[in-house]
C-alpha cells in the first residue's frame, strides 16, 4: 500500500478500535449459548497495553500550511475519533442480517457505541425477573468464536465479552465492562404515550479489532463514565400490553481522563475529555472539548480541542455540513481554526482552516480551503 493510500486509511480507522464493536453490541448473529448463574464458566479476553503517544505541546506557527492544516485534520479526526466509525454494515438494532463488508460502511459515534451498550443494559434490566443473581450468556458469533454478557446485579455490574468473534470479515476481540450501573425507567401506560430511559455507569474497553479489507489491527483502550437518556413512545407488545419503541430521541454524555488507541502505526490518545452526543431524526450533533495527543511524525504531541460551533451531521452522512473546532497548545500563543462549510461532496471545497498568530485575533495571517478528500488524507 502506497504513503497516500495508507493515510487516507488511517485517517478513517483512527481513533475507531471500538467501532466495529457496534456489530457485537447489537447483538452477534448465529446459535444460542449457556445459561445463567453458576453455569458456564467466564471467558476472558485482553490486549497488550497501548504504549501512550507524546503528550508534549504542538508549536503552532503561521506560514506552515502542511503542518498547520495536517495539525486540522488531526484533530478534526480526533473529534472523529470521539466520533467516527466507518467498518463494517450494521442494519439492524437487534442483530446483524448480512455480513459486514468494506463497501458498505456507515459513520457510527463512539457514543453511539456506548449508546448501544446502554441498550443492551436498558433491556435487561427493563425485562430481568430476577434480580440479586449473576447471569451469564455466552452467543455464538456470526462466523466463529463468542460474545459473552455478564449480568451480575448484586455489585451493578454488565460486561460483554468477545473472543476472537468474527462476525464475517470483522474479528473483534476484547472486553467491555460497566460498572456501577444506574437506570431509572419512566415508561407510558397505553400505546402512543411517550417513555424517558436513563443509563448510567463507569465504562472500561479493552479491544482489539482485525479487518479483512481493509486488512488493519486496531486497538482500542480506557476508562470513562458516561450517561445516557433515551425517550420516544409506547407500542403494543402483541399480547395486550405496551412496550418502548426503539427512541427517537438519545443523548450521550462521555467524559474521562483517557482514551487510548493504536492502529498498527500511530498511537493516539484523547485526554481530559467532555463530550455530547444527540441523535435524533435528523442526524447527530456533537458539542465538547479534549486534548488529543498523536505519535504521527508531523504531529508526535498534543493539542487542545474546543468545539465552539457543534459539529452537525445530517442521518447517515459521513462527514458534517456544519460546525467550528478551534486548536491550541500551551506551546504558542496562536491558534488554528476549522470551519465546515456547507457542502459534504468530495470535489468541492469543503472545509476551512485558518491560522491566526494569537489565540485571541480575529483575522486569521493564513486561509486554506480544502475537498474532504484532500482533508482526510492528511490525517
Amino acid at each position: 500500500m502506497g504513503e497516500k493510500a495508507m493515510k487516507i486509511r488511517m485517517s478513517y480507522l483512527r481513533m475507531t478500535a471500538i467501532a466495529v464493536l457496534a456489530a457485537g453490541l447489537i447483538g452477534c448473529g448465529g446459535g444460542g449459548g449457556g445459561g445463567g448463574g453458576g453455569g458456564p464458566d467466564i471467558p476472558t479476553a485482553s490486549n497488550p497495553s497501548i504504549t501512550p503517544p507524546p503528550t508534549t505541546s504542538v508549536a503552532i506557527a503561521t506560514g506552515a500550511q502542511t503542518t498547520n492544516t495536517t495539525i486540522a485534520a488531526a484533530a478534526f479526526q480526533a473529534v472523529n475519533g470521539a466520533g467516527l466509525q466507518t467498518i463494517g454494515n450494521l442494519p439492524s438494532f437487534v442483530g446483524v442480517e448480512t455480513t459486514p463488508t468494506a463497501t458498505e460502511t456507515r459513520r457510527l459515534m463512539i457514543a453511539e457505541i456506548v449508546r448501544r451498550h446502554a441498550e443492551k443494559i436498558k433491556d435487561y434490566k427493563g425485562s430481568a425477573s430476577v434480580t440479586g443473581a449473576q447471569i451469564v450468556q455466552t452467543t455464538l458469533c456470526l462466523v466463529s468464536g463468542t460474545e459473552t454478557i455478564v449480568v451480575d446485579d448484586m455489585s451493578g455490574n454488565f460486561s460483554q465479552i468477545f473472543v476472537h468473534c468474527d462476525e464475517g470479515g470483522v474479528i473483534f476481540h476484547g472486553t467491555i465492562s460497566s460498572t456501577g450501573v444506574l437506570s431509572n425507567f419512566m415508561l407510558g401506560t397505553t400505546a402512543g404515550s411517550p417513555y424517558s430511559i436513563s443509563v448510567a455507569a463507569t465504562i472500561t474497553i479493552d479491544l482489539s479489532i482485525t479487518t479483512v479489507s481493509p486488512a488493519a489491527v486496531l486497538v482500542s483502550q480506557g476508562s470513562f463514565s458516561f450517561s445516557v437518556a433515551l425517550s420516544g413512545t409506547m407500542v403494543s407488545d402483541g399480547a395486550g400490553g405496551v412496550m418502548p419503541d426503539s427512541p427517537t430521541h438519545t443523548q450521550t454524555h462521555i467524559t474521562g481522563p483517557s482514551l487510548l488507541a493504536f492502529d498498527g502505526v500511530n498511537s493516539e490518545q484523547l485526554s481530559n475529555f467532555d463530550l455530547t452526543v444527540v441523535d435524533d431524526a435528523t442526524g447527530t450533533t456533537v458539542t465538547g472539548h479534549f486534548t488529543s495527543a498523536n505519535s504521527a511524525s508531523v504531529i508526535n504531541g498534543a493539542v487542545t480541542v474546543n468545539i465552539t460551533t457543534a459539529i452537525q451531521f445530517a442521518s447517515g452522512a459521513l462527514h458534517p455540513h456544519a460546525g467550528v473546532i478551534e486548536i491550541t497548545t500551551s506551546a504558542s500563543s496562536g491558534k488554528i481554526k476549522v470551519t465546515i462549510l456547507n457542502d459534504v461532496s468530495s470535489s468541492s471545497p469543503s472545509v476551512q482552516v485558518d491560522v491566526y498568530t494569537n489565540a485571541t485575533d480575529t483575522v486569521s495571517v493564513d486561509t486554506y480551503t480544502l475537498t474532504w478528500a484532500q482533508f482526510d488524507a492528511l490525517a
